[in-house]
């Protein structure tokens, strides 16, 4: 029923915030860096709206949290198993754009928008193609992030041929000046 749902739900929240204190405080997450953090909410299944599986490679930044919990989690709940809803999944990115503290930004992002962004934390400008094949991601969301990140409004990414539409020639680069 409904109100069996519902109080499953507020279990799950409670039940993940105990989680993620033990998890701060193991050695697992002290094997990973501390440029980065990773916050998990452990949903039961039933309770929760069902969502497809959503390919992504995960950057390395963040494969190393997601692995640490991983590793964390089923130590302490044998025969249980995550799965990662990736659609879910936002991040806060501070990043500096250019010197001084008017360069540095705080993005709230969706996990998709992060793995494209920290791409250029090693490359100035990339393909369409190097994009896609460097996240792994569906090619109809791929083009639905890029396109939010170079053809909106506020431009994050500067995308060349200038156009609303991403197509697989376009190549995108770096803004320095946002």
């Amino acid at each position: 029923s409904f109100t069996n749902k519902l109080e499953g739900m507020f279990k799950d929240m409670e039940l993940s915030r105990d989680i993620m204190n033990f998890y701060q405080d193991s050695a697992s997450r002290k094997q990973v860096s501390n440029t980065s953090d990773i916050a998990v909410h452990v949903l039961t299944t039933g309770y929760w709206p069902a969502y497809p599986p959503a390919p992504l490679k995960l950057p390395k930044e963040l494969l190393e949290h997601q692995e640490a919990f991983e590793k964390f989690y089923l130590s302490k709940h044998h025969g249980r198993r995550l799965t990662w809803q990736n659609s879910l999944a936002h991040c806060s990115i501070k990043a500096t754009f250019r010197p001084g503290s008017q360069g540095r930004k705080e993005l709230l992002v969706s996990l998709y928008q992060a793995a494209v962004l920290l791409l250029f934390n090693t490359s100035d400008e990339m393909s369409y193609e190097e994009i896609s094949q460097a996240v792994g991601m569906e090619d109809k969301e791929l083009r639905v992030n890029l396109q939010s990140l170079a053809c909106g409004k506020v431009k994050i990414l500067h995308k060349t041929p200038k156009s609303r539409d991403v197509d697989d020639g376009d190549r995108f680069s770096f803004n320095a000046k946002f």
